[in-house]
């Protein structure tokens, strides 16, 4: 099965990298030359993908004119009040911004940024997904290699040695952190009875049924949390 419909989420205040975000929203900051919403695109259409929807509230007619030269293949949906992203998903399903809302989607946070070095991390992503098993399959980077990543992590592999395994938060510290991108199955959004909810609070809900899965991903990823995050990328990458 091929998945070939993405949503992208750039609807958040990024109050965390202000000044920075105080003119433009944060999938807007530039990156070697481009935005970062306009790397993420990018790279979608030269997998072919079809549908890309955004959406946007912040600053929202920035997101729109910023995205204006993908169109038809990209759409921007503007969210009256911030749904979050689990709530934005299921409000784009609700829209029906997409072709079909039975096939799984590709997710993708709008204010991350990572280098296809070795091979396309949503390509990966999309070939180790397995419908019969998952409900959502996650992109995971182990945190001692995710540049500017300073936190205590997020999930932890059940087999770190399987490219695709069962994840279990078992420890304070898990060795891995959710890059941002991920697969899931509009079925657990649209079952949501909630307007406002992150994906998050299904991530968890998933453990315990062992239908959330981990792929560790070998490219570089960045983590832009502040300016200074944001500045010391930069200089990396101009170097």
């Amino acid at each position: 099965m091929s998945i070939n419909e993405a949503m992208i989420f750039a609807a958040g205040f990024g109050n965390r990298m202000l000044p920075l975000t105080k003119l433009k929203p944060k999938p807007l900051l530039k990156i070697l030359g481009k935005s970062i919403i306009e790397h993420q695109i990018e790279k979608l259409i030269d997998l072919k993908f079809k549908n890309i929807v955004i959406n946007a509230h912040y600053l929202s007619d920035k997101i729109i004119s910023s995205t204006m030269k993908f169109k038809p293949v990209v759409k921007v949906i503007v969210e009256k009040k911030i749904l979050e992203t689990g709530g934005g998903f299921r409000n784009a399903l609700i829209k029906k911004k997409f072709f079909n809302i039975e096939e799984p989607k590709l997710l993708i946070n709008g204010d991350i940024f990572w280098m296809d070095t070795k091979y396309p991390s949503i390509k990966l992503l999309i070939d180790g997904w397995n419908k019969n098993k998952m409900d959502i399959l996650l992109s995971l980077k182990k945190k001692k290699e995710f540049f500017g990543y300073n936190g205590d992590g997020d999930f932890d592999l059940v087999n770190p040695r399987q490219k695709i395994s069962k994840i279990n938060k078992k420890n304070d510290k898990p060795e891995n952190v959710f890059t941002g991108l991920q697969i899931a199955k509009p079925s657990l959004v649209l079952n949501n009875g909630n307007q406002n909810f992150s994906m998050k609070q299904i991530f968890f809900s998933l453990i315990k049924k062992e239908q959330i899965y981990g792929l560790s991903d070998q490219n570089p990823f960045y983590h832009i949390g502040t300016p200074d995050d944001f500045s010391k990328i930069k200089d990396k990458l101009i170097k």
